[in-house]
């Protein structure tokens, strides 16, 4: 599945592309991811307390919603409207970007299986034949916003800074060349390749990792984070603490990413938390490849043999109490923050809130973008888009589940985070059934 539209970051060759591949992850794309998120998440809000029914089932699925957005902004300078997933997903014969890709990711067992020719062929069942044209309507979709990103190039026009627009230019000046030419078959093949550019195949192939490993991964992650803040509201009045001091009662237009984005440490220690603990990628192989590898751990030697497969548990180290204390599996982003001062020194709560900083886990204990060279390039991105969308939800508004027939609100938070912990492995860890929890938002 990794390879069905090209050769890509993950593959045998992941050097030559991660050269390219790491430039187009910058601060420039990190500002859309930072705007967009921004926007989504502001409908998003609209759309949940404007609803009738005000207890809301669909959080999980909006996360996905939003999520797939914000890729497609970022990533392809294309711009939707949030709209909930079940009014986005089947209503037209054709497919959009939005609709071929998650129906691609909803089904990537039978992508794995079936070759995408195999999957359009007449005698094949409908929902077959549907996910074989998803591929199909994915690839053709690409090809168009790469021709799109081609003639740009050709003409030596600037790029937007999305993700596709900034990985074209860098296969450009990887291969020290300003255009494309066409080569056999429905290709662009960069000029003088063999010097290590990118061809249109793998362009579309990052392009495919980008949009999967970082569609379902944070918009798991939103979820996760939302449904636990629920649960304790006591972190949401933490955050909301932050939020007050950085952002006062400013509009959400006025939320600048250089400024903004690095004073919101709480908001990021939530993420890191929720990932701690339900990191969607619970196991993380590693190969040692054609050769022997060393590594040296508290000051000992080891070698791993060649054509070893590694799989180190992500879960079980973060969450093991010689890294994280006695209360290792509770969730409490606050471990995430070092006080400003030592202990026994205090300071105006404003300017002690400001002055707080990131804590930094003992190496190789937090694991859920992968670590060393092959670390997720992603990582920043997934960071930024769910910072805004934390600070824009509860920003002005808090969160609480509804209580069902003979609940208290105590109750149901205890029932919230029973779903929460009902989660399973499929592709990624998820929970089972989040639905089960209706939310209802109000203002603060």
């Amino acid at each position: 599945m990794l390879e069905i539209f090209g050769r890509n970051v993950e593959g045998e060759d992941w050097q030559r592309h991660r050269k390219i591949t790491t430039p187009p992850f910058n601060e420039r794309n990190n500002g859309l991811v930072w705007t967009e998120s921004l926007r989504q998440a502001g409908d998003m809000l609209t759309s949940w307390i404007g609803r009738k029914d005000k207890a809301i089932s669909s959080t999980a699925k909006d996360a996905k919603t939003l999520s797939l957005h914000v890729l497609a902004g970022a990533g392809l300078g294309k711009f939707y409207t949030f709209q909930s997933a079940s009014d986005i997903l089947g209503k037209s014969n054709s497919m959009d970007y939005r609709e071929s890709l998650y129906t691609i990711l909803q089904n990537a067992v039978l992508v794995i299986m079936f070759s995408p020719r195999l999957l359009l062929l007449p005698f094949m069942p409908s929902k077959l034949r549907h996910v074989g044209k998803a591929i199909a309507e994915f690839n053709s979709y690409m090809m168009g916003v790469l021709a799109e990103e081609k003639e740009m190039v050709s003409q030596r026009k600037p790029g937007t800074g999305n993700l596709m627009s900034s990985l074209v230019r860098a296969s450009e000046e990887e291969v020290h060349s300003s255009t494309l030419k066409p080569s056999i078959g429905n290709k662009l093949e960069a000029t003088n390749h063999k010097h290590g550019g990118l061809t249109a195949d793998e362009i579309l192939g990052n392009m495919f990792i980008f949009n999967s490993a970082g569609h379902e991964t944070t918009a798991n992650t939103l979820a996760y984070g939302i449904l636990l803040l629920a649960a304790h509201p006591e972190w949401q009045d933490w955050i909301a603490e932050e939020l007050d001091c950085v952002l006062n009662h400013e509009n959400s237009d006025s939320w600048n990413y250089e400024s903004v984005f690095p004073r919101l440490k709480r908001c990021l220690a939530v993420m890191f938390e929720t990932l701690r603990l339900y990191s969607p990628v619970l196991q993380i192989p590693k190969y040692t490849g054609n050769r022997d590898r060393y590594l040296e751990i508290n000051g000992r030697g080891h070698y791993i043999p060649r054509n070893t497969l590694v799989v180190p548990n992500a879960i079980a180290v973060q969450s093991h109490p010689r890294y994280w204390g006695e209360d290792a599996n509770t969730w409490r982003p606050s471990r995430w923050i070092d006080p400003p001062l030592a202990p026994g020194f205090t300071l105006p709560r404003k300017l002690q809130i400001e002055r707080e900083v990131m804590h930094v886990p003992v190496k190789g204990s937090f694991i859920p973008w992968s670590d060393g060279p092959r670390v997720c390039p992603g990582k920043k991105f997934a960071q930024v888009e769910f910072v805004a969308v934390i600070a824009r939800l509860f920003h002005t508004h808090r969160v609480f589940p509804v209580p069902e027939a003979g609940e208290d609100s105590v109750s149901a938070m205890e029932r919230t985070l029973g779903i929460v912990k009902d989660s399973h492995m499929t592709f990624l860890l998820q929970m089972r059934d989040p639905s089960r929890v209706r939310l209802a938002w109000a203002a603060r």
